[in-house]
């Protein structure tokens, strides 16, 4: 008790409460992972009622987060065969994503970032198709749908929540990113 340890992943856990995604083409699940670590110091738990409406990491806060000590990057966009955890590919990020990942039956695969990456990837490569800065963070879903045959992909911008509190003391370059409450659509050619 009391004493600081240092646990990998993080307690932000090795991914984020945002959903990948199953594409039953490929059969592979995508997910954003996250690879940074942070110094936990367990303490007692918490007894008072009053408390269960809080936090109950078993810490005195979400630890001092910190690079993996072996220099991996703190985030990547992975592929897994979901029934043997297979890993068929993945892609490093700088920044951790923070959005929902999207695959689409065309065999895209969807992701956007914190400092407002939005990225196609290919769905059984990984490699990146098409890229676009949406002008802030993307913490929500990333949503595919169709208006007389047409498909389109719409994406929330707006960096926000716990993460653009927490982050910017392991990532600094997320301080400055600016705040935003914007919804984008873009059309995908055939």
């Amino acid at each position: 008790m009391n004493k600081e340890t240092l646990i990998c992943p993080s307690t932000f856990g090795a991914r984020s409460w945002n959903s990948g995604a199953y594409n039953p083409k490929t059969g592979l699940w995508y997910n954003d992972v996250l690879e940074f670590c942070g110094h936990l110091k367990p303490v007692e738990q918490k007894v008072d009622p009053k408390d269960y409406g809080t936090g109950h990491t078993g810490s005195n806060d979400f630890g001092r987060l910190v690079m993996a000590p072996d220099g991996r990057k703190p985030g990547k966009l992975s592929a897994n065969d979901p029934l043997t955890g297979e890993r068929k590919w993945s892609v490093d990020m700088d920044v951790p994503g923070f959005s929902c990942v999207l695959t689409t039956g065309g065999g895209l695969v969807f992701n956007g970032d914190p400092m407002g990456k939005l990225q196609a990837h290919d769905a059984d490569t990984g490699k990146v198709l098409w890229s676009f800065n949406t002008g802030s963070g993307m913490r929500g879903g990333i949503v595919s749908y169709a208006v007389d045959g047409e498909q389109y992909i719409l994406v929330a911008s707006g960096w926000g929540s716990y993460a653009a509190i927490l982050m910017p003391a392991l990532l600094p370059q997320l301080e400055k990113v600016p705040a935003a409450s914007t919804l984008i659509a873009f059309k995908v050619s055939k």
